[in-house]
């Protein structure tokens, strides 16, 4: 199975929908950053995010592990953000970490100015919506758990173009398993 590194996303709004564990289920192992470990994490924590605990519960469990950037990436990344204001730190160091881990590396990552610079360094990018779809397609959900799902992630604030997420409920809808 090809590795998994998430940016902090995917975490959060997996864990604020109480859907975490799917990410376990589907890809055993998900690498992040230690700059997504803070902000998922220590941040959460300080701001009070119960979210926070859920992801500091399945690193402590160690399916999510945290790494480290040496330097050189650091840099890499610090010029990077110097030339790309849309980006931020988090999803930098998962652009740079799922390339240094190779290219059939699976990024987890919902901003869209994020996701297309990771696509343009060759990069697999997905994000929530796909992880749940391929929840669905692995039973680790059914139909209606799925579309729940993806209801209770725009109730908790995840935004999404209201013609797609029409879309999206008619394919779960339509989808044979």
């Amino acid at each position: 199975m090809p590795a998994t590194v998430s940016n902090t996303s995917p975490l959060i709004w997996l864990a604020k929908i109480g859907k975490l564990k799917l990410l376990k289920d589907l890809f055993n192992i998900v690498l992040v950053s230690e700059e997504s470990y803070k902000e998922a994490v220590e941040a959460g924590l300080q701001e009070g995010y119960s979210d926070a605990l859920v992801i500091k519960e399945a690193c402590d469990q160690g399916w999510i592990k945290v790494e480290r950037l040496d330097e050189k990436k650091v840099e890499i990344c610090q010029k990077i953000m110097r030339h790309s204001f849309e980006l931020h730190e988090g999803e930098v160091n998962a652009i740079i970490l799922a390339r240094e881990i190779g290219k059939d590396t699976l990024l987890l990552m919902d901003d869209s100015s994020g996701r297309a610079f990771a696509e343009t360094w060759g990069l697999k990018v997905k994000g929530v919506l796909y992880v749940l779809i391929k929840a669905m397609r692995n039973d680790l959900l059914n139909k209606d758990q799925a579309k729940e799902a993806v209801l209770n992630l725009v109730g908790k604030g995840f935004r999404i173009e209201p013609k797609f997420l029409a879309k999206l409920i008619q394919e779960i809808e339509k989808e044979t398993i």
